[in-house]
């Protein structure tokens, strides 16, 4: 008699809130020529997803990347640390775009850049 006594489950639309930085976030003390560590510092929150599944997306740049220009980095995992190449021939320098993202249970994701300039 249009009884339900199922269980009612509430679909999650809202992907995970995601922030980073990365350590050093200034470079000014690097030289040409360099390697320089990465650390990224990642935040993530999920309405309901306790432990989003975060992947290091891509490292791209304003110049054309060398085959040894970023180091120790796995796209498509949790990666958070890696090395990027100071050298720069433009004269704005050198910067890389890094791209994570954050997957929560149900499928819904968040991805954010950051720029970072090595000169």
């Amino acid at each position: 008699s249009g009884e339900y006594t199922g269980l009612i489950t509430k679909l999650d639309t809202t992907p995970p809130v995601l922030s980073f930085t990365l350590n050093p976030a200034a470079t000014a003390a690097i030289q040409r020529g360099q390697m320089v560590p990465i650390h990224a510092l990642i935040s993530v929150t999920d309405d309901y997803d306790p432990a989003p599944e975060i992947k290091l997306e891509s490292i791209t740049s304003n110049e054309t990347l060398g085959a040894a220009d970023v180091q120790g980095a796995s796209l498509g995992t949790d990666d958070r640390n890696f090395s990027v190449l100071a050298t720069s021939y433009l004269p704005v320098g050198r910067v890389y775009v890094i791209t994570y993202s954050a997957t929560d249970a149900s499928g819904n994701t968040a991805k954010q850049y950051v720029f970072l300039k090595v000169n």
